[in-house]
């Protein structure tokens, strides 16, 4: 009996909470007329707030805020109203996550560190790189292509 009713206490008060929860969470709705302080009700404190020209008049300044994380921005006119709302490209975690891991594939798998091999590369790079560099040069000198050479990582091999 007592096992229940703390069971049925527990399962309210999660509902209770839940409930306080959701009505917490921003709307993120913006819309033409809204006050400066109705967009940071709706939207939470934006990530940036600075001053603009406004296209409608010349030299004068609007308000705007933008929210990154949304990628929206709001500019108001200059009754202190809400005149637009503008989509914002921002380069999200995710974007640059995804970028990361996509030039982490194309790079392939990383070299297994040779004791032996590593060294040796290290210690004969530069007569490599000046074979490189006389080889262009003889190539320009022949009436090839000048420029200069791509020189590949020491521990290319």
């Amino acid at each position: 009996m007592i096992m229940r009713k703390s069971v049925a206490i527990a399962g309210a008060g999660l509902i209770a909470l839940f409930a306080v929860a959701c009505s917490t969470v921003k709307s993120g709705s913006l819309t033409p007329g809204m006050t400066p302080a109705q967009t940071v009700q709706s939207m939470g404190e934006p990530d940036l707030k600075d001053d603009v020209a406004d296209p409608n008049h010349n030299g004068a300044t609007v308000l705007r805020y933008v929210w990154l994380e949304p990628g929206k921005a709001a500019i108001f006119g200059s009754d202190q109203r809400l005149a637009s709302v503008q989509d914002v490209e921002t380069n999200t975690k995710l974007r640059v996550e995804q970028q990361a891991h996509a030039e982490a594939v194309a790079a392939g798998p990383p070299q297994q560190f040779d004791p032996i091999q590593t060294p040796l590369d290290y210690l004969f790079y530069p007569v490599k790189a000046g074979a490189i560099y006389f080889g262009a040069g003889l190539n320009c000198a022949a009436g090839g292509n000048c420029q200069k050479p791509q020189l590949p990582p020491p521990s290319a091999g």
